[in-house]
């Protein structure tokens, strides 16, 4: 079954999505055919239970789509319906769809209050990734002193201010100015929990997208070498290019496989260390790759006609999403510090260091 759904996920991400339509999205259109083969195959609510209408499925299956989307630059909020739809079918709501984004920031929280049959929202929230494109947004609230969970239809925000990522993703704020919205659902959550769960969604989502780019980056750059010539050979053909692409290998064969492991371990609910891991490595494989990449293409790289751009701007931007280098080795430090294990080697294999035999 997971190989039958990336084989199609493939197959429409290359049928449709074409540099031109990224070249569009960049420029401001909506990519609706896409979108709306996605959600006719079911691909916007994998993971979600089929009881409460999902296409069922698991994190797995999951995270390779969101590996595919990198690969092929997906200019659509695929990961962020996915982690919006997953965090509402914990409170039991069944999957939306239209396109969803979130904005949950503790410091941002959204503040309501009771007005007959609806609530009045007044509140505001920076950098929420496709707001502009998106039908409703997943942000907190404060209700009767309690945190609570909403989804808060955008074509009635106040304003939306409207921004993007180096990549040319929409990152918007998002302006609700004593807004009445009638029928409202609110969910009453444990924020801390909330947000840590949020956290680890995004942050392996952005992995498994980063490892896809990246191994998108190595196939143009092999391709590359293989058709160009220089000095009457082939560009493959000079040690220096195959040293550049036997670091590319390296660099994505590391992250491939670093990601898959957290895919895994996540699923099963195990370390979620893991996930500190894979984002850590990606964003420190992004770096290299995407400047040996563009020394490999050359002035050609930089050009807009170009594929190659697409990718690499979008592992710059991706990689300072859900936690840059430092953010992520912190909190790797700060786990091994406050980890009951007796030595480091005891927590990096989860097995006890046996006593030496005198």
């Amino acid at each position: 079954m997971h190989e039958l759904i990336m084989d199609s996920t493939t197959k429409i991400f290359k049928d449709i999505c074409t540099k031109e339509l990224v070249d569009q999205a960049e420029k401001g259109s909506w990519a609706e055919e896409l979108w709306n083969v996605l959600v006719d195959s079911g691909i916007t609510s994998v993971g979600v239970p089929e009881s409460i209408g999902g296409t069922g499925g698991d994190y797995v299956d999951a995270f390779h789509i969101l590996r595919l989307a990198g690969e092929f630059a997906v200019p659509l909020p695929l990961s962020e319906t996915l982690i919006v739809n997953w965090l509402l079918a914990e409170q039991g709501v069944g999957p939306q769809k239209e396109p969803l984004t979130f904005g949950l920031d503790l410091n941002s929280k959204f503040k309501l209050e009771k007005e007959n049959d609806g609530l009045i929202v007044n509140g505001s929230i920076n950098n929420v990734p496709w707001a502009r494109n998106a039908s409703k947004v997943l942000v907190l609230g404060e209700l009767d002193s309690h945190s609570v969970l909403m989804l808060l239809p955008l074509d009635q925000a106040t304003f939306i201010y409207e921004k993007s990522n180096l990549a040319g993703e929409p990152r918007d704020t998002v302006v609700f100015n004593h807004t009445i919205i009638k029928d409202l659902e609110t969910y009453v959550i444990e924020e801390k929990e909330l947000m840590e769960k949020a956290l680890e969604l995004g942050g392996l989502s952005k992995a498994a997208m980063m490892s896809g780019a990246i191994n998108r980056v190595l196939d143009l750059s092999v391709q590359y070498v293989k058709e160009r010539e220089q000095f009457g050979r082939p560009l493959h053909r000079l040690q220096a290019i195959q040293q550049h692409i036997a670091v590319l290998s390296g660099e994505a064969v590391a992250s491939l496989t670093i990601t898959n492991k957290a895919i895994d371990i996540y699923d099963k609910e195990l370390n979620v260390n893991e996930i500190a891991d894979a984002k850590l490595k990606v964003n420190e494989s992004a770096g290299i790759i995407t400047e040996i990449s563009h020394q490999i293409h050359g002035a050609i790289g930089a050009t807009h006609e170009h594929q190659l751009h697409q990718l690499t701007r979008r592992l710059w931007a991706w990689r300072d999403e859900f936690g840059n280098e430092n953010f992520w080795a912190e909190r790797l430090a700060e786990n091994v510090i406050h980890s009951n294990v007796d030595t480091l080697w005891e927590m990096i294999t989860d097995h006890k260091v046996k006593e030496t035999i005198k």
